[in-house]
């Protein structure tokens, strides 16, 4: 039994396993805050206002402000220019003008239509447009015209003889049956018979008969009449081509609307132009025109827009601006104020200064960036952890068969006088933490037994183990592991490392019928001897167990508390990790099931 351990416990040295979940959690936030607040911008603009606000420069600044006054400033320049120009005849005259109605009757009025069209109209009227087109329009007449000579070349050949005929016989009943009796019988019957000879007399008293036909008579009377010959004459003639298309013409609504102005005594009272010089003295006469023409041409005004876009005018405005500013007149308060340094932005950036470093955050991130307390986390990195949570074992990381059999036989195996056979992971419970199940029910399985080798045989009870084999070795470095100490005497639960074969291994805790931390050798018979502290007054309960592995030294804590150390060069070398439950002795059925408790494991190795 170790006094050690008892002493320990006594004196609070080994804390419950809350207290040092909380502080690494606690300092694992602070850690994670300090990291990031070092990598904040927010640090990184404290900083650099912290070097301007320790600067000489800034002293300078705060020095020069306290001393600044309105007397001889800017500012007071500024003042004195804008009133001066503020008194300028020039200048008030100008803004009497400004704001007045009639500059903005002016401004509404002058390019409005009415004014438009008052400008368009004197200009056609008195730059020579109107004249020039009132003289073309009062020259236009019918007499001498071109539709003139084409109305009397179309009199003339109405009233000649040809075209009266014409139109006399043109389309005419008395036409179409002069016409008509050439297609009769009777009148080629005559057309025959005035060619026979004279001693048809048959035919010859016919034709006499015919010639006096009164038809045939009337026909020939027409045929060699003047009317008829002059009809003939003019159809398809080039008058008569000429004569259409002067009837077409003059028939025209163009012709005759042409004809009646050119004859019309008062077109020009009736013209555009005419029209166009009424509307422009109706306008010059308008009220408003005639106020926008005064208006243009006033003094006034003239001094209005010789101010409007003058350096003076533009200097008013803007010292007007600057002084009218809340800028300006606080900075006119601060300089005639003798605590005008508390109304700076300096000083603002002083107070800034003293409300940032008192932040939180950043009174944390100095009080560590002085102070070791990240250390272990600056320094060491997690290599291989796991904490149990899936549905299963993760088989990326452990091994449910000891190295030796995975060689040997490719399953576990019992050693002669084992009261149980490890099964390949059925023992097994994840999902919160890992349970390693010691149960009394009979399975089948193999012993190694000399000569005769593996034997197949039964056992009552069952358990299991995990090794991380070749899937992971620890060299120098730190393994911990949360474990649950309720030891079990009939029962040797152990967390260990080791190499390919069983012993030499470093017991990271073993309990159940020696309960211990320390080293497993092989005496010169083949017999385990353990070598380390006892650590059976440890009270049952959950605790956070470690070891560092550095070359052949070894040392081990509990809660962080170191416990124990030891040396062996034998385990200077990489070793797996490993966990099981062997039932050593008969177990009660009010015992069973017997379970090895491990919430999480965790390697660490230096940076």
């Amino acid at each position: 039994m170790s006094f050690k351990i008892f002493s320990l416990q006594l004196t609070g040295k080994i804390k419950p396993v809350s207290t040092i979940e909380n502080r690494r959690k606690e300092l694992a936030n602070d850690y994670a805050e300090f990291q990031q607040t070092e990598a904040s911008e927010e640090l990184k603009a404290f900083l650099e206002l912290d070097s301007w606000i320790n600067s000489d420069e800034f002293k300078k600044k705060k020095k020069e402000i306290e001393s600044l006054k309105f007397a001889g400033s800017l500012e007071e320049n500024q003042l004195k220019e804008f009133q001066r120009l503020k008194k300028s005849a020039r200048i008030r005259k100008y803004f009497k003008l400004a704001n007045s109605s009639d500059l903005s009757k002016f401004e509404n009025e002058k390019e409005s239509q009415k004014m438009a069209d008052f400008y368009a109209l004197s200009e056609y009227v008195k730059e020579g447009q109107f004249e020039k087109e009132k003289k073309e329009i009062q020259s236009q007449v019918f007499k001498g015209s071109v539709e003139e000579k084409h109305w009397l070349d179309f009199r003339r050949l109405d009233k000649s003889a040809a075209f009266r005929a014409y139109n006399e016989l043109e389309g005419s009943e008395k036409l179409k049956k002069h016409k008509a009796l050439e297609q009769t019988d009777k009148f080629k019957k005559y057309n025959r018979l005035k060619n026979v000879s004279e001693q048809d007399k048959e035919s010859k008293k016919e034709f006499v008969l015919l010639k006096r036909d009164a038809e045939i008579k009337a026909y020939f009377r027409f045929e060699k009449s003047k009317k008829l010959k002059l009809y003939h004459e003019t159809v398809g003639s080039h008058d008569l081509t000429k004569y259409n298309e002067l009837k077409e013409y003059i028939s025209t609504d163009a012709f005759k609307k042409q004809e009646a102005f050119l004859k019309d005594k008062k077109k020009f009272e009736k013209s555009e132009a005419c029209q166009k010089q009424q509307e422009y003295k109706k306008l010059a006469a308008d009220s408003l025109v005639k106020f926008i023409l005064k208006f243009e041409k006033s003094a006034a005004y003239k001094n209005y827009l010789d101010v409007k876009d003058s350096f003076d005018l533009k200097r008013y405005f803007e010292l007007e601006k600057i002084i009218d500013s809340d800028e300006f007149k606080q900075q006119k308060v601060w300089l005639e104020d003798k605590k005008r340094w508390e109304k700076t932005e300096e000083f603002k950036k002083e107070q800034q200064h003293k409300q940032e470093q008192a932040k939180p955050e950043f009174v944390k991130y100095f009080k560590y960036q002085k102070s070791n307390d990240f250390d272990f986390l600056k320094n060491w990195e997690v290599v291989f952890e796991d904490d149990f949570t899936g549905k299963e074992l993760d088989s990326t990381r452990w091994s449910t068969s000891s190295a030796a059999a995975e060689k040997l036989l490719g399953e576990n195996y019992a050693l002669p006088g084992d009261l149980n056979i490890f099964t390949n992971g059925k023992n097994l419970l994840t999902g919160k933490g890992l349970s390693i199940s010691v149960k009394k029910e009979k399975s089948t399985g193999k012993v190694w037994q000399m000569p005769a080798g593996f034997v197949p045989t039964e056992f009552e009870y069952t358990s299991g183990l995990i090794t991380t084999g070749s899937k992971f070795v620890m060299e120098d470095g730190i393994l911990e592991a949360k474990l649950t100490f309720n030891p079990v005497k009939q029962v040797a639960s152990s967390f260990y490392l080791a190499g390919d074969e069983t012993a030499p291994r470093l017991n990271l805790l073993e309990m159940g019928a020696k309960n211990n931390v320390g080293i497993s050798t092989l005496n010169g018979k083949g017999k385990i001897e353990n070598s380390g502290l006892d650590i059976l007054n440890l009270k049952k309960g959950s605790y956070i167990v470690s070891l560092e592995k550095s070359g052949a030294s070894f040392t081990w804590k509990i809660n962080e508390t170191e416990i124990w150390q030891q040396n062996n060069s034998e385990l200077n070398k990489p070793l797996q990790l490993n966990a099981s439950s062997l039932v050593i002795e008969e177990l009660s059925g009010s015992q069973i099931p017997v379970n090895f408790q491990i919430e999480w494991v965790k390697c660490y190795r230096k940076k």
